[in-house]
């Protein structure tokens, strides 16, 4: 079986320091076969300059600025320069657990039919102090579980929360993923890109939870989805639609669960009138 190689993938952005944190906790793992794919998409070059010493001495990473900023095509970018037969993202603001790769490859290798392989994700803040979990970021489990994917896609679809966790946070094979990282069903995600690829995935197969932080989530004012706005939470509904033809909320009762879920978090803000007429519209078909 041996040691296959794990791609780790990190879309950069203007965050020079937290990216030289994030390289290290690469170059630290346990496991041995990892390359290391940075896709520079920054608007000026503290990123590159940073990096200089890291190329020579290491030829598993493998550096590409972007000519233009590429945003959501930058993770697209990364993917594809990836020649390993497992992926898992890299936020240039998180942090891997040393034996990160390791403790999840073990699952894929000793176990049948798995996709996805994620954990319980520490958060810190700005200075890499431990902070307490949000709602998301909740352990879900205290013992290590292998679950059908379609039972871990329904926990966050019926919470409207990616329980599952941030690009950080997954490993996953390559092969499994046959649609571009953030797509689902053929539509491209931005807010819940991440999210997007874990049913992706989910509906394939099994996955399997660790309640061991094994990646460290950083929480600061710059994250990019503090960027995107809050009306990109529209996406969620999208989502929780769509995933019905992959088998997702298959009942009556979780579908209505993951609207209500939806609407409770949206229901004082006027933007969202138009989604709160739809799903009143949905759960009328529904009773």
């Amino acid at each position: 079986m041996g040691n296959p190689l794990v791609s780790v993938v990190i879309p950069a952005y203007n965050r020079p320091d937290t990216l030289k944190i994030a390289i290290d906790s690469v170059l630290e793992q346990t496991y041995p076969n990892i390359e290391i794919i940075i896709c520079d998409d920054s608007t000026d070059d503290r990123v590159q300059k940073m990096l200089g010493p890291y190329l020579d001495p290491n030829p598993k990473i493998k550096y590409h600025k972007n000519e233009r900023n590429l945003f959501l095509e930058n993770w697209h970018k990364c993917y594809d320069l990836a020649s390993g037969e497992y992926i898992n993202y890299l936020m240039d603001d998180d942090v891997f657990h040393k034996e990160k790769i390791a403790k999840m490859l073990y699952f894929f290798n000793e176990f049948d039919n798995i996709t996805l392989v994620t954990s319980y994700r520490q958060t810190i803040n700005e200075t890499g102090d431990f902070l307490p979990p949000l709602r998301a970021t909740s352990r879900l489990y205290e013992e290590t579980r292998i679950l059908e994917g379609k039972l871990l896609g329904n926990l966050a679809l019926t919470r409207c929360l990616n329980v599952i966790g941030e690009p950080t946070t997954v490993l996953f094979r390559k092969k499994d993923l046959t649609e571009p990282f953030g797509f689902y069903k053929g539509k491209q995600y931005s807010l819940i890109n991440d999210f997007a690829a874990w049913l992706s995935l989910l509906c394939k197969g099994k996955a399997v939870y660790i309640p061991e932080a094994l990646s460290y989530f950083r929480l600061h004012p710059n994250q990019n989805n503090n960027k995107m706005g809050f009306a990109a939470f529209s996406q969620w509904l999208e989502i929780i639609i769509a995933s019905q033809e992959d088998g997702f909320l298959d009942t009556k009762e979780l579908f209505k669960t993951a609207l209500l879920s939806y609407r409770e978090r949206v229901n004082h803000y006027d933007q969202f009138a138009e989604d709160i007429n739809r799903i009143d519209k949905l759960l009328i078909t529904l009773d």
